[in-house]
């Protein structure tokens, strides 16, 4: 199975979940993440059951702080 982070292949041996794809990614910190799948953000409550289709397409984005 094949899903994109971020634009770059991640090759899957199973069919993950939204948060299995945060440990093999190695994020920890939740706050501040927003998680879009084909262009599509899903809201954090439904994060541990989303499961991942091939070729799905998902980009993570953390909030910063600056000026």
């Amino acid at each position: 199975m094949t899903v994109f982070v971020n634009d770059e292949i991640l090759e899957l041996t199973d069919t993950p979940t939204l948060i299995k794809i945060f440990e093999i990614q190695q994020i920890t910190e939740m706050r501040g993440l927003a998680v879009a799948i084909n262009e599509e953000v899903i809201p954090r409550v439904l994060w541990a059951e989303t499961v991942l289709q091939n070729n799905d397409r998902l980009m993570l984005i953390r909030a910063t702080q600056g000026g």
